[in-house]
């Protein structure tokens, strides 16, 4: 029936060899079969084309996913501070710097009483010490306060970016797994973000004025932690040692003269005050 088909258009025909009877492709079959042969390889190479398309958009979407997911997680692990706190830690920063302002005032210098400054300054620098660690403390708590409002431009940035690869892959129907990871996303960046939403603007802004604050009062403690005395050298002690020099086994040993110095003394040039310096060996 094949042979009877293929003979009806042309595509083969009767052969006669040697008594027997066999068939081969007319013209018209070897072209037939050419252009079949083109149209199947055509197709075969499209379908593959298409499998290889299709195999780089699914793992460029993973991909972009992926990093969805990851940039999600790290606002889960950003912890938004206490709302309740921020009211009484402003309170205290602010008394902080009050603190700073009066302990200023009282600042002894050498220059004003000399025989005491000593004394006093020994007194004085603990308090200085203590301010300093309470500024350290609390810089680092009004600094997660301040930042709030560049998180807020930074976390609804992220949240239109989920919320735009949703609709791109919500028309496709292998995304499904996808999508799913998407919309649980969104949801929970939109959870962290009411919590940030919860702070007025006023009390950010006076977060962010506390914060250039503490880092100037930070400056001045660091300052009136140290003693004004300003000492220079004003004596210095020469030696002269012996040092072997060019040991011979068979001859005489000979020595050389060096020099080494140091300053036996120092003034503070504010106040006049001496003292007897020690001697630094970096040998």
């Amino acid at each position: 029936m094949s042979i009877s088909r293929l003979s009806a258009k042309n595509f083969v025909r009767k052969v006669y060899l040697q008594g027997n009877v066999g068939f081969e492709l007319t013209p018209r079959g070897k072209q037939a079969l050419e252009e079949l042969a083109k149209a199947e390889t055509a197709r075969v190479t499209r379908q593959l084309q298409e499998a290889i398309s299709q195999e780089r958009k699914t793992k460029l979407r993973t991909n972009t996913v992926n990093k969805i997911i990851l940039n999600e997680e790290k606002w889960q692990n950003y912890q938004v501070p206490d709302i309740k706190q921020a009211a009484e830690i402003e309170l205290k920063t602010i008394d902080l710097l009050r603190a700073t302002k009066k302990v200023a005032i009282e600042q002894p210098f050498c220059h004003k009483d000399t025989k005491n400054y000593d004394k006093e300054f020994s007194q004085y620098k603990p308090k200085i010490e203590d301010l300093l660690e309470q500024n350290n403390n609390f810089a680092k708590a009004v600094s997660n306060y301040a930042k709030i409002q560049n998180n807020l431009f930074l976390i609804s940035a992220d949240i239109e970016n989920v919320y735009k690869t949703i609709k791109k892959y919500e028309s496709l129907a292998d995304a499904s797994a996808q999508l799913n990871q998407l919309k649980a996303a969104f949801s929970r960046l939109k959870l962290v973000h009411s919590q940030m939403e919860n702070f007025d603007k006023d009390l950010l802004t006076k977060f962010q004025v506390l914060k250039t604050q503490l880092a100037e009062n930070f400056r001045l403690l660091e300052t009136l932690k140290k003693s004004t005395h300003e000492f220079t050298p004003i004596k210095r002690e020469v030696t002269l040692e012996k040092a072997t020099r060019y040991p011979d086994p068979e001859g005489p040993i000979k020595y050389e003269h060096k020099t080494s110095g140091h300053p036996l003394e120092e003034k503070c040039d504010k106040c006049g005050t001496r003292r007897r310096s020690t001697p630094v060996d970096i040998g």
